[in-house]
């Protein structure tokens, strides 16, 4: 039975006249359905949640045309507060939802609720239960403002969640979320979706969404271009050469197939298991021995740019968020991993002098953070947010990546060199003249970082910079942390995204509890399986299906570990 009817809607926003969002959309959602929605960056994902919440047209301006019906009434007639009582939509950007009037985590689940005149019990049960599924009960006392992004992301989850909403609309909900956290928000949206809850996420992790939606849509160009059974849709998105953040099992399997190895008929692997049981049959096929990996990357090393020397740090006395840090880091790019809330935002903020250590010393080219300001420190070290929205303020592109030039004090022409460099290896020339708050999560992203090279510093820091990136974005800021690396620029990313890591990353430090649990190469890092267990981190899935072939050394990328069942990877 149909839930959500769309009747061929297109939509142009006000704001972007000629530049259609939605373009031809139809389609219809079954209720007590699991639908996942992936896709390029301004494929109109957002906009379909948008469409789907009512926010289109009650909230956005624009030019609509078209039907869309959500459980037999239009959306053009039911305001969207009415609408908000049977879809319950968390936004992509949770800084956006929550509300900013709450002083604890506990007031702004429950806020909605009182909202809606319901009984304080009632009120104060729904809240718990939210809080309790969603893992963030013994933060009810906390300040949303003062939790880290993974943890505001369940924040609003939570306070969705307490409304009791029919459909529960994701748009990116676990783009903040380390992989565990991640997976638990899966586990927990797919026993809300077994209790007869009609879910509908949009997510670039398709590595998830593929193993726990029923249907998969896949938009591009404000279209919906493929849908269907997730697995078959996979595979014709490969086939046609979409830029989709695949999930490398089924990438490993597409290589095989196109190498002629497996037939292309059989059905793509989508887990560690399925992969490594498919190599497995191809080696026995071809009578066949896996090849040693040959390790490419080397360790880079140079004068050391920034030091840590027993720093310790509490926010208001009460929560320890680094304790006795002692690290030297020098060039290339290292990679800070851990779960939500382990120090890796907390760190971050140390390198700039954003923060002050309540013990022990953080040196920065050997000053002293505790005796300049943050202006000064600016020099040496460029800090590109979580939240891109932190940092943006001015009123064109162009303008917002031209700040951190004319802040630095650069002269107008070199400032202007600067300006062009940071257009270009972000990819901004075609958007330099827009607003960047009419730009998507994504791409706005990409103006915090150009904005930050422009200040030229010697150590560039980018908190998350894959978070809710398509594979093209994601490609783009892996190209740009070598081109840095290659001009002997230190790159610190703070990353949940450990296939990145695999890639890019000549060291990897794994927090835990505020404290480095596991410092050494990626290979070295990932390896200790055990240990870094308590990080919360997953190793990347080409090593783990390494471990289950008896690879030595194992690989870190779908590249090294094709090599060694002696296959070239196909483009």
């Amino acid at each position: 039975m149909s839930l959500i009817e769309i009747a061929d809607v297109a939509f142009t926003y006000a704001a972007q006249p000629g530049v259609r969002a939605l373009d031809g959309v139809s389609c219809v959602i079954e209720r007590g359905s699991f639908v996942g929605i992936t896709g390029p960056a301004d494929a109109g994902k957002t906009s379909l949640c948008r469409l789907i919440a009512g926010y289109i047209p009650h909230l956005f301006d624009g030019e609509l045309s078209g039907e869309v019906v959500v459980d037999g009434a239009p959306t053009r007639r039911v305001p969207v507060e009415e609408l908000a009582g049977k879809v319950g939509y968390v936004f992509e950007n949770p800084f956006d939802q929550l509300t900013g009037a709450s002083l604890t985590v506990l007031e702004e689940v429950a806020f909605a609720l009182e909202n809606m005149g319901l009984p304080r019990e009632e009120i104060e049960r729904r809240a718990w239960e939210s809080m309790r599924l969603m893992g963030i009960d013994h933060l009810a006392d906390r300040h949303p403002m003062r939790l880290s992004g993974g943890q505001s992301q369940r924040v609003a989850i939570a306070s969705v969640l307490a409304m009791r909403p029919e459909i529960l609309l994701l748009d990116e909900p676990t783009s903040q979320l380390d992989p565990v956290g991640a997976e638990e928000v899966f586990e927990t949206v797919l026993k809300l979706h077994q209790q007869g809850l009609t879910v509908i996420m949009v997510s670039q992790d398709l590595e998830r969404l593929s193993r726990y939606a029923d249907r998969l849509l896949v938009m591009r160009g404000g279209r919906i271009v493929l849908e269907g059974e997730p697995r078959e849709v996979l595979g014709r998105a490969l086939a046609s050469g979409l830029p989709l953040v695949m999930p490398v099992p089924a990438a490993v399997g597409w290589q095989l197939r196109q190498a002629e190895a497996v037939p292309v008929s059989r059905p793509l692997p989508l887990t560690v298991e399925e992969a490594a049981a498919e190599i497995e049959g191809v080696l026995q096929a071809r009578g066949s021995d896996l090849q040693a990996v040959d390790p490419v990357r080397e360790g880079r090393s140079g004068e050391p740019q920034v030091r840590l020397e027993g720093v310790s740090f509490s926010y208001g006395g009460q929560v320890r968020a680094l304790e006795d840090v002692s690290l030297e880091m020098d060039a290339g790019c290292v990679c800070i991993l851990g779960q939500n809330g382990s120090g890796k935002t907390t760190l971050m903020k140390h390198l700039n002098g954003l923060l002050k250590p309540s013990s022990g010393r953080v040196l920065v080219r050997g000053e002293d953070t505790r005796d300049h300001r943050v202006a000064h420190l600016a020099r040496h070290v460029a800090l590109a947010f979580q939240n891109p929205d932190d940092q943006l303020f001015r009123s064109s592109v162009e303008r917002e990546v031209r700040f951190g030039a004319e802040n630095m004090g650069f002269p107008p022409e070199e400032a202007e060199k600067l300006v062009e460099r940071a257009l270009d290896l972000l990819q901004l020339r075609d958007v330099r003249h827009r607003k960047p708050y009419d730009l998507g999560l994504s791409w706005r992203k990409r103006v915090a970082i150009a904005s930050v090279l422009t200040m030229a510093s010697p150590v560039v820091v980018l908190d998350e910079p894959t978070g809710g990136q398509d594979a093209e974005g994601i490609q783009l800021l892996g190209a740009l942390v070598e081109h840095l690396v290659g001009e002997g620029k230190l790159v610190v990313v703070v990353t949940h995204d450990v296939e990145f890591a695999a890639e890019h990353a000549d060291r990897a430090i794994a927090l835990h509890a505020g404290r480095v649990l596991l410092d050494g190469g990626p290979r070295e890092v990932f390896a200790q399986a055990e240990v870094l267990a308590r990080t919360h981190v997953h190793p990347p899935a080409a090593l783990l299906i390494g471990q289950r072939l008896g690879l030595a050394p194992l690989p870190l990328t779908p590249q090294e570990l094709l090599a060694a069942v002696g296959i070239a990877r196909q483009r």
